[in-house]
């Protein structure tokens, strides 16, 4: 049998229908809400950590393993420049570019090739003795030998830049040579360290000394140059000379001839001599006596 329904009845029954829709209307909103919320904070928080985490991370330096390395040094205010440590030349060194025209460099560096040579054990030299021992040839014992060349030789200042050396040690050895300056500067240094050496010698010795001395006079400029040769025996019983002595004079008086004697023996250190001999010029006649009077004064044993 069929119910029939009254008319409240039926707009109960609506109105309840339609209040639940409303509300599950409204919980799907505020579901709808609450996840775009949810996804909101998620991805701050992910944006948030992921700032801190690069804020936190530190570029890893990498560890350069070729061994060219050990001949170069980046350049501190630029990664992608870098120094030779032979020839303090600045050259590229981009990660990306590799480390080969820094090998290319270390085979016509001629520093380095001289470095090389260096650690080389094989080396050898004569000894004073005669015999062999081992030997570095470094580019300061370049440099003295080209001193003392241009000493010895009596070579002009000028032939240290000379085109003929340059070409000679271009050829024959890794070393550029030096400047004539540089070359004057050395020869000073080398006579002052010379002298103090030989001084030492002759004051430690106590030894008596004999000196030859004349005045030589220049065919070219006429100027009148003294010099004074220091002759003694040392204790190997060899006979030995120095030129103790080199000065310009202004002229050929007994007078000159004697106070540049004794300055040179006071410069020296000398208090004790043997004899002095000299030419038959007039004047040395005066000079010896002058000299005789001053330098006795020294001491009793001054004079043989």
């Amino acid at each position: 049998m069929m119910r029939v329904m009254s008319p409240n009845t039926i707009f109960f029954v609506l109105l309840q229908m339609t209040s639940s829709a409303f509300d599950n209307q409204a919980t799907d909103i505020e579901m709808q809400c609450e996840d775009q919320e949810y996804q909101e904070t998620f991805a701050a928080a992910n944006a948030t950590s992921g700032a801190s985490s690069q804020a936190q991370k530190v570029k890893k330096m990498v560890v350069p393993r070729s061994t060219v390395w050990d001949h170069f040094t980046r350049n501190k205010e630029n990664q992608n420049k870098c120094v030779c440590h032979h020839c303090q030349k600045t050259f590229s060194c981009a990660s990306k570019s590799g480390t080969s025209n820094l090998k290319q460099h270390l085979q016509i560096c001629k520093e380095h090739i001289a470095w090389l040579t260096s650690q080389k054990k094989n080396q050898q030299q004569i000894g004073n003795g005669g015999n062999l021992k081992a030997s570095k040839l470094t580019e300061a014992v370049f440099k003295e030998a080209c001193n003392e060349l241009v000493v010895l030789a009596k070579l002009p200042l000028s032939f240290i830049e000379s085109t003929a050396f340059k070409h000679f040690c271009d050829k024959v050895l890794p070393f550029k040579p030096h400047s004539r300056r540089t070359l004057t500067r050395n020869i000073v240094e080398m006579f002052v360290k010379k002298k103090a050496a030989l001084k030492n010698l002759l004051i430690t010795s106590k030894q008596r000394v004999s000196l030859t001395t004349n005045i030589w006079v220049s065919q070219v400029t006429g100027a009148s140059y003294m010099v004074i040769t220091a002759h003694f025996i040392d204790d190997q019983w060899q006979l030995k000379k120095l030129i103790i002595g080199f000065k310009y004079v202004m002229d050929h008086k007994g007078q000159t001839i004697s106070n540049f004697l004794l300055e040179c023996l006071a410069d020296w250190g000398l208090e004790r001599l043997f004899c002095i001999t000299v030419d038959n010029a007039t004047a040395n006649t005066s000079a010896i006596k002058r000299f005789h009077e001053g330098f006795s004064s020294i001491s009793p044993d001054a004079l043989y």
